[in-house]
């Protein structure tokens, strides 16, 4: 009985091993076949794809211009280039567009007023840093952070420091009388902080983080401000978050564009350039390049002016240690 159960596994055995044997064979036959088909059919989809072009550049080239630009609405022409590189009798100053643009800065219903919300016993103070683009921006800045903050305004004071060394204050540049009436209704400004006991207070220096969001004022100012009453704030350029809430965006803008003006003597002088531009075009671009002593040195870079140059960018390279050790490893 054994040697009949032993011979009928060994048969069993065999059989398997014929069949796997064949299942290979099979296998590695068709592999060839699959792959030479898989060839044909990507070598097909090639052939096909460079002979018929997608369907929109086929509706492109239907186009007699190639290069003009239309609108989706009603057909009009939004931007053309001429194909000879020659100029275009269209105005390219205009805008189809711009009637659907409308100013949108004014404070919503649930904006709480500076009568409102304003705390008699906080005060805050700002120290402007760099050009004067930088010190706008902190000037906006420090408005919507006094909002946040439920506290009065000082005047801002102007960089008087830093490269340049302007000694001009914030009234001989901006229009201070406009700027504290036009924001009265949001935020209290005062010119100069009141006296305490025939005194003058003295505000409690310190710096908040560049991006700071109004959380970050709440925890890290107010309780500062509460103990010590007025706190200046240094170096304030960025040190508000660029997201912010729908009023708090609308308040900096209302700060931005309509409080600070510039004084008359700016303002005059201002026009009276540009109608001088304009009596040879009546439009122009103004460039900025910032090819300036300042902006060189920050840059880091060597600009091929020998010795003097080396010297004295410097020596204006000291007031940032990483772009002065790049300065010698590089320049």
């Amino acid at each position: 009985m054994k040697k009949k159960k032993r011979d009928t596994n060994v048969l069993l055995m065999v059989v398997h091993g014929t069949l796997f044997c064949r299942r290979r064979r099979l296998h590695h036959h068709l592999l060839p076949l699959v792959s030479a088909v898989s060839g044909g059919l990507l070598f097909l989809f090639a052939v096909i794809s460079f002979l018929f072009p997608p369907i929109t550049n086929h509706h492109h080239n239907v186009s007699n211009n190639p290069i003009d630009g239309r609108s989706d609405v009603e057909g009009d022409t939004l931007f053309t280039l001429p194909s000879t590189g020659g100029s275009l009798a269209r105005d390219i100053w205009s805008s189809t567009q711009s009637k659907l643009f409308y100013g949108c800065s004014n404070s919503s219903t649930n904006f709480l007023t500076a009568e409102a919300k304003t705390n008699p016993n906080r005060y805050l103070l700002i120290a402007t840093s760099g050009g004067l683009n930088q010190q706008r921006t902190g000037i906006t800045d420090a408005v919507v952070a006094a909002y946040i903050l439920n506290a009065t305004l000082v005047v801002p004071k102007l960089d008087q420091k830093s490269f340049w060394k302007d000694n001009s204050n914030f009234s001989e540049i901006f229009d201070v009388d406009w700027y504290i009436s036009y924001l009265s209704k949001d935020v209290k400004i005062i010119k100069q902080l009141p006296t305490k006991g025939g005194k003058v207070m003295n505000p409690h220096s310190m710096r908040v983080p560049r991006k700071c969001n109004p959380r970050c004022y709440e925890t890290r100012v107010l309780p500062v401000l509460n103990k010590k009453r007025a706190v200046q704030l240094g170096k304030f350029d960025y040190r508000l978050a660029n997201r912010l809430d729908t009023d708090l965006q609308k308040l900096r803008c209302r700060v931005n564009y309509h409080a600070l003006k510039f004084t008359d003597t700016i303002q005059e002088m201002g026009e009276k350039l540009v109608e001088r531009l304009r009596m040879k075009s009546k439009r122009f671009i103004a460039l900025h390049l910032r090819f300036e002593p300042d902006m060189l040195a920050f840059s880091g870079c060597y600009y091929g002016g020998g010795e003097k140059e080396r010297s004295e960018l410097g020596a204006i390279r000291k007031r940032w240690k990483t772009l002065h050790v790049r300065f010698h490893l590089f320049g």
